[in-house]
């Protein structure tokens, strides 16, 4: 049920952890929520963890509208960033979660949303944005970003400078991502981000909120306390194509230097090539083989490989495809590696499999603080 990975250096940095768990399929939603937080707080003993160490938890569920009041019952008065999104775990069941631990961290939710993670040499800001008050996928992704620089403005951040990664959730994703991407592209323009400079890191994938009414919810993490050269923007071209060919603005990675690791953050990937266009058209097993491949080569770009992923999340627009891409995913990455797979489709009706995902290795540098 429980899959754990992590990551020290065992000279007093910090301790990262990541966890993966999906419910055994029960009678109902309350049923599969208890088992599996039941069993959550079991697992996080045994790897000398706690709820003071969770930074952040995700969850997927089947039906978020419904589900959403009895999931807040069981959260309550949890310190660390919640993520919750309507996305339907592949195999059949209720809910699925992803936690991400920080053993050495202090945590404080502050009066403008953000949670704000402290350790010795960093600060960490984690945002989401209250339900909004606007229509329409291009209206709402637009509040999104405007309320994320108005918090940063009042840390004397910016996006462009501090905005490591975010995460855009899209209800309907084949009708309504066309508004997401503009309006993304508008405020990238209008803020210092184009194809010259630098975008962010992003999964941008079909989600659901509680809310019907809310068509967009976007999660970021940003770093307030970064120096240049910190941040390191993966492509590889040869493989796939820059996103600006195709209009949209993202990186296909980030590689966040500290001083004693490096954290890759590699945004929703799926079979393209370095012309943008789908490669293996309705063959899933070709396309998981061809994602995994353009994934090893953004990591291989900067240092890093599949050996060092930590965490990962598969994105299926058919969930009867779950059993044939899991099959091709353990054999090609690595052994019990935290991974949920949930029904999301992807931006194009074309691509059948998206995977997004995090890796940690020890290549550093000390020219700057390590995570401690």
């Amino acid at each position: 049920m429980f899959r754990h990975s992590e990551f020290s250096t065992g000279n007093g940095g910090i301790a990262e952890h990541f966890f993966s768990g999906v419910s055994a399929p029960g009678k109902d939603f309350a049923a599969e929520a208890e088992a599996l937080f039941k069993a959550y707080h079991a697992f996080l003993a045994t790897h000398g963890c706690s709820l003071e160490s969770e930074i952040l938890l995700r969850f997927h569920l089947s039906d978020v509208t419904n589900q959403m009041p009895f999931l807040c019952e069981l959260i309550k008065g949890r310190s660390s960033f919640i993520s919750v999104v309507g996305q339907p775990p592949a195999c059949g069941s209720r809910i699925a979660l992803e936690a991400w631990h920080w053993c050495g961290s202090k945590l404080k939710q502050l009066h403008d949303g953000a949670l704000e993670c402290v350790t010795k040499n960093y600060r960490i800001l984690w945002f989401q944005t209250p339900d909004p008050a606007v229509a329409g996928s291009a209206e709402q992704t637009s509040g999104e970003f405007e309320a994320l620089k108005r918090m940063l403005a009042s840390h004397q951040g910016t996006v462009e400078a501090n905005t490591v990664r975010t995460w855009l959730y899209c209800r309907d994703v084949d009708n309504n991502y066309r508004g997401l991407v503009a309006a993304r592209n508008e405020f990238f323009a209008a803020n210092g981000l184009s194809s010259s400079t630098h975008f962010i890191a992003s999964t941008g994938i079909e989600g659901q909120m509680a809310r019907p009414s809310r068509l967009v919810q976007m999660d970021s993490v940003n770093w307030m306390n970064l120096r240049r050269g910190q941040q390191i923007y993966l492509s590889a071209p040869a493989m796939l194509s820059p996103t600006a060919l195709y209009g949209v603005s993202f990186e296909r990675g980030t590689r966040l230097v500290l001083g004693d690791r490096s954290h890759y953050f590699i945004s929703g990937t799926a079979s393209i090539d370095a012309d943008g266009q789908v490669v293996h058209p309705f063959n899933v097993e070709k396309q998981t083989e061809r994602l995994v491949e353009n994934v090893s080569a953004l990591l291989e770009s900067s240092g890093g490989t599949l050996g060092d992923l930590k965490w990962a999340t598969v994105y299926l627009r058919d969930p009867a495809d779950a059993s044939r891409v899991l099959h091709i995913l353990e054999k090609r990455l690595v052994p019990d590696l935290p991974l949920v797979a949930v029904r999301a489709p992807v931006c194009r009706p074309a691509w059948l499999v998206e995977m997004e995902c995090v890796a940690v290795n020890a290549k550093g540098d000390s020219a700057f603080a390590p995570f401690s």
